[in-house]
C-alpha cells in the first residue's frame, strides 16, 4: 500500500491572511509538490507569477505545484489529488473563513489515502480580539484558536509592539497551541509541512543549524528506540519547540514508525521503511539550547529485542 499523503489545514477568520500565507508557502517550499485546495477558489489570489496555466477549477504553478477548487465535494477533490501521476507530496487545504477547521480535519484527516499533518490557525493580530469578542462569530473564531496545532499571528506590522505582546499573552489563554508571528504571511515550511521532514532536513542541514528566527536540531540514534520512554520525552519538550517529526525503529517490534508533534498534538505511527533514521525538531527561539533535549532523547535509543 501507498504512503498516505499529510493534510496541512490552514484556517482563521474572514481577512486574517490565510492567502498570503498560501502565497508564501508556494514561494518558500522547494522540496515539496504541493495541490493547494480552497473553498472559494475565484477569491483566490496565487501571485501571478507563480501562475503557468489556468482554467476554470484549477491553476498549474511554475514551481510543480498545483490549485485546486474544493467545490461542494472534499473528499472528491481529494481523491482527485490522490489520483494524479504523480500524486502531491502534501496537501495545503485552505478552508473557508466562516468554517469550522474541526470538521474539516476530521473528514480530511480520515479520507482514504491521507492523514492530518498540521492545523494551522491564522490570527490577525490586529483585530482577533475584538473578533472573539463579538456576540455573532465570537464561537466561530474560539473555535478555530482551540483547534489549532499552529496559530499564525498576522499583521503584526499594524499594531505596536507592546499591543502584539498583549495580544500574544491573551491567545495563550484562548489556545493551547504555539503562537508564531507571520508578518507578510512567512510561516516556515518547515513549522507547515512534515512530510519527509527528516529527510529533507536531515541530509542538508547541519547537527544544528539555523533558519530566520527559529533552530532546528536532528537527532540520529545509535539503537532502535523504547517507544514509551520517547513519548515520555516529547511531552515534556520546551513550549518552543513547535513541531518534530521524523522516523525511528520501534525497540520492542523491530518496526519503523513515523513520529510527529505539532503544537501539543503528538502522534507514533506505523511506518514503511526509510533511508535515514532520525528525528527533526524546530523551534521559535533560535538560541534554544538542545543539549538537554539530545541527553533525555539518547536514553531512549536501547538495544532491541
Amino acid at each position: 500500500m501507498s504512503e498516505r499523503i499529510p493534510i496541512t489545514l490552514l484556517s482563521g477568520y474572514l481577512g486574517s491572511g490565510k492567502t498570503t500565507i498560501v502565497n508564501h508557502l508556494l514561494r518558500a517550499e522547494k522540496n515539496l509538490r504541493l495541490a493547494v485546495l480552497v473553498n472559494d477558489f475565484g477569491a483566490v489570489n496565487i501571485d501571478a507569477d507563480l501562475i503557468q496555466n489556468s482554467d476554470a477549477t484549477s491553476v498549474e504553478l511554475t514551481n510543480g505545484c498545483v490549485c485546486c477548487s474544493i467545490g461542494d465535494d472534499l473528499g472528491a477533490a481529494l481523491s482527485a489529488q490522490r489520483e494524479r501521476r504523480p500524486p502531491p507530496d502534501a496537501i495545503l487545504l485552505e478552508a473557508s473563513g466562516v468554517s469550522e477547521p474541526a470538521r474539516i480535519a476530521r473528514l480530511a484527516g480520515h479520507w482514504p489515502g491521507f492523514t492530518l499533518d498540521a492545523i494551522i490557525v491564522a490570527a490577525d493580530g490586529e483585530t482577533v480580539r475584538q473578533r472573539a469578542g463579538d456576540k455573532f462569530v465570537s464561537h466561530l473564531v474560539q473555535s478555530q484558536l482551540r483547534c489549532a496545532d499552529i496559530i499564525a499571528l498576522t499583521k503584526t506590522d499594524l499594531i505596536s509592539s507592546q499591543a502584539c505582546l498583549r495580544v500574544q499573552a491573551w491567545l495563550r489563554t484562548a489556545s493551547s497551541a504555539p503562537v508564531v508571528i507571520a508578518d507578510d504571511g512567512a510561516v516556515p515550511p518547515e513549522l507547515a509541512f512534515g512530510a519527509n521532514c527528516g529527510q529533507r532536513m536531515a541530509g542538508a542541514q547541519p547537527e544544528d543549524s539555523q533558519h530566520p528566527a527559529f533552530a532546528t536540531f536532528t537527532w540520529t540514534p545509535t539503537h532502535p528506540v523504547d517507544i514509551a520512554r520517547l513519548q515520555v520525552v516529547l511531552g515534556n519538550l520546551h513550549e518552543d519547540i513547535h513541531r518534530v517529526k521524523g522516523q525511528l525503529v520501534d525497540a520492542r517490534t523491530g518496526t519503523p514508525v513515523l513520529v510527529q508533534k505539532v503544537g501539543q498534538r503528538c502522534a507514533i505511527t506505523h511506518a514503511s521503511e526509510a533511508e535515514q533514521f532520525c528525528l527533526v525538531m524546530i523551534s521559535a527561539d533560535e538560541q534554544m539550547d538542545f543539549k538537554q533535549v539530545a541527553a533525555d532523547l539518547d536514553t531512549c535509543a536501547v538495544a532491541s529485542g
